[in-house]
């Protein structure tokens, strides 16, 4: 590997360290970030119940913040 394609690399990898974090996440990523299926999240929202959406155009888009404030409403201490 030559020193200029290991200074590109090491740039790439850099930008994405660096880079800010996803505020808005598609129907998939969604899902997989609070562990239910894509269906499951379609269902939700098909029945006005589950997390917050957002519309952009054509798109159903989901806040990390309003995700994480949905598990963290449904949050319950383990029985002792």
């Amino acid at each position: 590997m030559q020193q200029q394609e290991i200074l590109e690399r090491l740039e790439r990898i850099e930008a994405a360290v660096n880079a800010p974090p996803k505020e808005y996440l598609n129907i998939k990523q969604a899902a997989d970030f609070i562990g239910v299926s894509r269906q499951t999240l379609d269902l939700w929202r098909m029945n006005a119940e589950g997390p917050a959406v957002h519309r952009v155009g054509t798109r159903v888009l989901y806040s990390v913040a309003d995700l994480r404030a949905y598990m963290d409403d449904r949050r319950h201490e383990a029985l002792q």
